[in-house]
């Protein structure tokens, strides 16, 4: 007894379906074709819209998120410690002399003197906001290169080339200022120091890339001063 209810209730059930079926059905053949057709371009129309807002929406957050770059304390203060950085060596070799006029006869000394200047930077000597970030780009000003130690003569290859007469630590001190100041003359040169900075801004932009940044800007300060 309580199956053949069930049934009943089923039957209703699908003959209500059928007959709001059939309702849509009629209500939608009184819809002219034109107009039909204008509502499914209208939504296919709607949905394109949406779905273009959300990526454009999606795409912008994407842009801003790319291009916001945080440049951490710790990386900056790993660099400051390197503290001096040698972008190129030159080795040079000098015979220099002296001569001491006497009376009778004059006394000379010649000796022959080595040494390698390293020329780089000290980051003691970067100004404040030497590193920062810009947009999607980090941007780099180095100090100027220079001579990185006064101290470049190898007293154990120094060697006596000729000698008469004698000569005291003093005189000998001086003839190794002399050699100090060949050297200098003959490495420091313009070509030598813009060697080097190519060397410093190529090391820098390999370092700070290896941290992760694409997009790095390096410079050296006379560089900038001199645009």
């Amino acid at each position: 007894m309580a199956t053949q209810k069930r049934n009943k209730s089923r039957k209703k059930k699908q003959d209500s379906g059928s007959l709001v079926e059939e309702i849509l059905l009629q209500l939608f053949r009184t819809i002219p074709q034109s107009v039909m057709n204008g509502l499914v371009i209208g939504g296919i129309i709607i949905a394109l819209l949406v779905g273009g807002y959300l990526l454009l929406k999606n795409a912008d957050i994407s842009l801003a998120d790319d291009k916001k770059i945080e440049l951490s304390p710790t990386i900056i203060e790993q660099i400051e410690a390197i503290g001096q950085w040698e972008f190129l060596a030159v080795s040079d070799e000098e015979i220099v002399d002296t001569v001491r006029h006497g009376v009778f006869s004059n006394d000379e000394l010649v000796r022959i003197y080595k040494g390698t200047l390293r020329l780089g930077i000290d980051m003691a000597d970067a100004a404040e906001g030497w590193i920062r970030a810009d947009g999607d780009t980090i941007r780099v000003t180095l100090p100027p290169v220079k001579l990185l130690d006064e101290n470049f003569l190898d007293e154990t290859a120094t060697r006596a080339f000729f000698e008469t007469g004698k000569w005291t630590s003093q005189d000998r001190k001086k003839l190794a200022e002399k050699a100090r100041r060949k050297m200098k003359n003959r490495c420091l040169t313009a070509a030598n120091l813009s060697a080097a900075e190519q060397t410093g801004v190529s090391q820098f932009q390999q370092l700070l890339t290896s941290f992760g940044f694409e997009y790095v800007q390096v410079e050296i300060a006379d560089s900038v001063k001199q645009k």
